[in-house]
């Protein structure tokens, strides 16, 4: 295995980016909508890509005739480039090596064994969901798991650090549902005071308490024949989650001061950042309530655990007449992200607005912590490698580093990565905890 520090791994493939991010326009004229099929899954072409075996490229092939970095897909004026990156066995197009060259619909590319086609892309991309900004194979079965809940009337709770895209996770189950005609409602249930939940929720009567000087229907009224998303569920005062609960069971809501409650049909889908067993552990969620609304459950990694999203999601926040140069694309990267997909978004517009420059620098990102994190979400393997040396690291670093390296080779599954690093599931669990990965 080859093993660097997180700064040296950004700054290798970003040192052959020869000018291209410095000196091309940014979406102007648009660039077509395509896709690019590869081993393991699919890309819709929206913003740069690179190719290659080490982790920090976009696109990770596992094939020992694969350069660590190895070509690009550049859009340049209205078209997509295909670039070679100087690799030891070529990028062939079509059958034709080449080091540069224009791909339309239609187009093979060879890397090393593997072959990536070229397709125009359809109504909605396979690969990803509406909303959603994924390449990273972490994301692959959370992808699947929503795109097979969406169409089922199943309520959905939606797992995840504060920060993840719960919220937008929810927005795409309902824009893939049968209800996507319909309203779709967010409620902050952690955002609501006590005495005016049961309003918020379920809606009042003119006059109905002090205050109430109209009527109002309420959030489930609001979302009838639509999806209702109730953000951080967790939080919601136990007294009004035994309303919560009959109304799911009973189909009907009963506003504060009407006289007899009212039919909805409503699909609910849930978000929280606790872990709901233990809050009904300690008496602050029930049981009950519990089970109800976990028809499909979906934990959502945090940003750190998908490091392939953090540069495309960058470019989706950054307004097109805006680019990143070197530099910045290397601290983007080498930031351990504790705010996750929000706090991204945050830096990313912070810097366009300060930047006196169309090209942003890495001086112009400004993170809560300013210290880079020397996270490595996959070691380099090489064949015959058996060891990783990381000179200058403590004990604790390495083992956070092997960590962090399985999560994303194996997407999450924590059987997979405790069978790996060769401990129990249940110290994989503690330590997952500790390091805020457990998610």
């Amino acid at each position: 295995m080859i093993a660097r520090t997180e700064g040296d791994m950004a700054q290798a493939i970003l040192a052959l980016s020869d000018r291209v991010t410095a000196d091309s326009p940014r979406h102007t004229p648009p660039v077509p909508t395509l896709v690019l099929h590869f081993p393991g899954g699919s890309i819709g072409l929206q913003s740069l890509l690179s190719v290659g075996a080490d982790a920090t490229n976009q696109i990770v092939l596992d094939d020992r005739y694969v350069s660590r970095f190895h070509c690009r897909l550049i859009p340049q004026g209205g078209r997509w480039v295909l670039k070679d990156l100087s690799s030891t066995n070529g990028t062939y197009l079509d059958g034709a090596r080449v080091a540069e060259a224009e791909i339309e619909a239609g187009a093979r590319i060879r890397v090393g064994s593997k072959e990536l086609r070229v397709e125009r892309a359809g109504p909605r991309l396979e690969a990803s969901l509406p909303g959603l900004v994924a390449c990273d194979p972490a994301l692959g079965p959370v992808l699947e798991l929503l795109r097979r809940a969406a169409p089922s009337s199943l309520p959905v709770i939606l797992l995840g650090e504060s920060g993840t895209g719960k919220e937008v996770a929810a927005r795409a189950v309902h824009e893939l549902s049968d209800r996507r005609a319909g309203p779709f409602v967010p409620l902050n249930c952690g955002a609501i005071s006590r005495e005016l939940a049961e309003s918020e929720l379920f809606g009042h009567e003119r006059g109905s308490f002090t205050g109430a000087i109209t009527s109002a229907p309420g959030a489930f009224a609001t979302a009838d024949g639509g999806t209702l998303f109730l953000d951080e569920i967790g939080d919601l005062p136990t007294p009004l989650q035994v309303k919560l609960l009959r109304a799911l069971e009973a189909g009907e809501v009963k506003p504060v001061g009407a006289p007899k409650p009212r039919r909805i049909d409503v699909r609910v889908v849930c978000a929280t950042h606790h872990d709901l067993r233990l809050r009904v552990r300690d008496g602050a969620f029930r049981e009950d309530l519990l089970y109800r609304l976990r028809g499909v459950t979906v934990e959502l990694p945090p940003l750190r655990a998908r490091p392939h999203d953090i540069l495309p999601l960058a470019e989706h926040f950054l307004p097109a007449d805006r680019s990143f140069a070197p530099d910045a694309r290397a601290a983007l990267l080498s930031h351990r992200w504790p705010g996750n997909v929000r706090e991204l978004r945050h830096v990313v517009q912070l810097a366009a607005l300060l930047s006196e420059s169309p090209i942003i620098r890495a001086h112009a990102l400004r993170f809560d912590d300013p210290a880079p994190a020397p996270w490595a979400p996959r070691v380099c393997e090489q064949p015959g490698d058996s060891a990783v040396v990381l000179r200058g690291r403590t004990l604790d670093e390495l083992e956070e580093l092997a960590i962090r390296s399985a999560l994303v080779r194996h997407g999450g599954n924590r059987r997979a990565i405790s069978e790996e690093l060769g401990i129990a599931r249940s110290s994989l669990l503690r330590k997952l905890d500790a390091l805020r990965l457990r998610g």
